[in-house]
């Protein structure tokens, strides 16, 4: 009975003391956290046609279409079927999928979330932040770049 009236205590200590956590949604954005991850974004131009991505994805979850000269023909994400496991992203080997943190994506049908090539090409950054650039350190950087020597031992 003591643990009731302690819990309930809390409830109202914390209820009455003017702070809200609900967002209103439509009307405003919410804060994502920079680790989420959100619908992919695919950028054809950087794509080697490697299909490592595909290679890699646990549930086949991308599925990629190749002509005779390696070149895409078709590329397709199944984000119903995604779990999100950013393992795509992190074996390509020139960023050429992103997972984004945007979540606002939806289908009446599950053919509705198939999305091709084109598609996750014009997939909006969230709050306009391209998490390529916005990532610490810089990927671009090199080892052994900047001032002093390097100790490799």
């Amino acid at each position: 009975m003591i643990g009731l009236l302690k819990s309930m205590a809390t409830t109202m200590k914390h209820a009455l003391d003017g702070k809200t956590f609900t967002v209103e949604y439509p009307e405003e954005a919410p804060e994502v956290s920079p680790r989420f991850r959100g619908i992919h974004k695919f950028s054809q131009e950087r794509c080697i046609w490697c299909r490592q991505c595909e290679k890699v994805c646990p549930n086949d979850t991308i599925q990629i279409v190749t002509d005779d000269k390696r070149q895409g023909e078709q590329y397709n994400l199944h984000v119903a079927q995604c779990i999100y496991c950013r393992l795509c992203e992190e074996v390509c080997p020139v960023d050429a999928i992103l997972l984004t943190e945007n979540f606002e994506f939806t289908g009446d049908t599950k053919h509705d979330l198939v999305y091709n090539k084109e598609q996750l090409g014009n997939v909006p950054w969230y709050k306009d932040i391209d998490p390529l650039a916005a990532r610490e350190p810089d990927r671009g950087a090199w080892v052994g770049e900047g001032d002093g020597e390097v100790d490799y031992q």
